[in-house]
């Protein structure tokens, strides 16, 4: 009887391990079953929260709808780059067509960091409009293949508050993908800001043209001059503010940091580019009595090119400067006004910044003449013997007036008119070998063609991407091509003609001068 009671038991406790064994197995089969991206809502990531745990469904009670600033961020794959945002959202319209009221899956949002500074430390905060409207959690991984071997920091603890933020460094260059995501059913829709901001491993350098700061009697935190905007003190490359791409920043000054008689505040910006991107950086938005000027800089801190004056002639006392990028990284805007103000007088001179995908179209600063009859598109022009060089021309930083008077003999009417073949390239000498290389041609030059026996406006456009304007006009005789911004002008005889302008590399300055 002891015998088979010992059997019995034996078999038992096989069978119990049998059923451990297979629990576990299903688990693990259901687990390896989910898509790679969703593993994340159903369990916890073992790097600071011990093992995976199955976690409950995340879904949504939704009493607000809204846009996302940042619509089609929801993969690794279609990241963006991180930097300070507002209005992003994870249950956006028109993503999810519902009414108030109704229970959705939130979406995640991915963000991007590359080139990564060895020994500086990153903050990365999320936090929501609204008290309640969502409860954040956030993510870092070293690769764009996201499982638990991959996650770098986190921080998904639903009680401390509604907000998320990780302050790490990183070990390389990356990149580094951030998740942003809710991590409890208590949300109701609406929208959220996210900042982003890096610190060196030493103390800020002194900004140029600034004098020691001294402390006196107890030493305390520094901090700005009250009134400066939320990004000072960024007045030097080092401390430049990360921005994004078709985000516009609005309530900017001139209110200097640490206040100085015999300087002014210079305000520096940053953001990532890629080869083949055409970027418009401006200000906008001026206040009374603003004006203001703009550098542009590559990565190495090289000056590209500026602008004083957008449209001095009616007004706008803006500035806006189109680049073409040919490398990835940085690209670097400097804003300021090149005079000391009052202080009583830098919190009035607001300004709005922004870089966009795109050109901005260049104003008209002469009379607009009555255009010809059936005005002809631009076609290819065939190709010419030789091409003239012409003398480098001295860059002005506004657009000059230009008057066009007729001949002194004028070709009587009435005369057959000729088909004109007339081009233009303007291209940006880089590498100072007075050729034009591939990648710097001039985007957005204006370009026109004026007929010399009455000044009429034949044809205009701008160049396209590798800096080249094609026209074919009809004209009795002998046409002038001009480019109000360089201030040029040549003669173009009716067998056609083409003109190179080459723009000379040069070292701009690191201040508004």
């Amino acid at each position: 009887m002891k015998s088979f009671t010992f059997i019995g038991l034996l078999i038992a406790g096989l069978v119990t391990m049998l059923a451990v064994v297979v629990f576990s197995l299903a688990g693990s089969v259901q687990a390896a079953s989910l898509p790679a991206d969703r593993l994340l809502l159903s369990y916890n990531l073992p790097l600071e929260h011990g093992a995976f745990a199955p976690t409950q469904t995340i879904t949504c009670t939704v009493n607000i709808t809204t846009t996302d600033a940042i619509p089609n961020n929801q993969s690794v794959n279609t990241a963006a780059t991180v930097a300070n945002y507002s209005g992003l959202a994870l249950v956006p319209s028109p993503t999810y067509p519902f009414s108030p009221g109704n229970q959705v899956a939130p979406l995640d949002d991915w963000f991007v960091l590359g080139n990564a500074t060895p020994n500086f430390q990153y903050s990365f905060e999320a936090t929501p409009d609204a008290g309640g409207n969502y409860n954040l959690g956030m993510e870092i991984y070293t690769s764009n293949v996201i499982n638990s071997s991959t996650l770098y920091k986190s921080d998904i603890n639903t009680g401390d508050g509604n907000s998320t933020k990780i302050v790490t460094d990183f070990p390389g260059l990356g990149p580094y993908y951030i998740r942003i995501f809710q991590i409890s059913n208590f949300c109701s829709g609406g929208t959220y800001n996210l900042r982003f901001s890096q610190t060196g491993p030493t103390a800020t350098p002194t900004p140029t043209n600034t004098p020691t700061r001294t402390p006196t009697g107890t030493p305390a935190p520094f901090a700005c001059t009250t009134g400066a905007d939320r990004f000072e003190s960024n007045d030097d490359f080092e401390t430049a503010t990360t921005i994004g791409l078709g985000v516009k920043y609005d309530n900017l000054n001139f209110v200097q940091c640490v206040q100085d008689e015999g300087t002014w505040d210079n305000d520096y910006f940053r953001v990532r580019v890629k080869p083949g991107m055409v970027i418009t950086c401006r200000t906008l938005s001026l206040s009374p009595g603003t004006d203001t000027n703009l550098i542009l800089y590559d990565v190495n801190g090289n000056g590209i090119n500026g602008q004083d004056d957008f449209n001095r002639a009616a007004g706008d006392l803006s500035s806006s400067v189109t680049y073409f990028s040919t490398y990835e990284g940085w690209l670097y805007g400097l804003v300021g006004e090149g005079f000391h103000r009052p202080q009583s007088e830098q919190a009035a001179a607001t300004y709005s910044y922004e870089c966009i995908i795109g050109t901005q179209s260049t104003p008209t600063v002469a009379p607009t003449p009555t255009d010809a009859p059936g005005q002809p598109t631009r076609t290819p022009v065939p190709p010419t013997p030789t091409e003239t060089p012409i003398p480098t021309p001295t860059l002005s930083p506004t657009p000059p007036f230009i008057r066009i008077s007729p001949l002194p003999t004028a070709t009587p009417v009435g005369l057959p008119t000729t088909n004109i073949p007339v081009s233009v390239l303007v291209y940006y000498d880089a590498n100072n070998n007075n050729k034009a290389d591939p990648g710097e041609g001039v985007v957005g030059v204006s370009a026109r063609v004026f007929d010399l026996t009455n000044g009429k406006l034949l044809a205009q456009g701008l160049t396209d991407q590798t800096g080249r304007a094609t026209f074919t006009v009809s004209a009795p005789g002998a046409v002038q091509l001009v480019v109000p911004y360089l201030n040029f002008s040549t003669i173009i005889l009716p067998v056609g003609g083409s003109a190179v302008i080459r723009v000379s590399a040069s070292d701009l300055p690191n201040t508004i001068p």
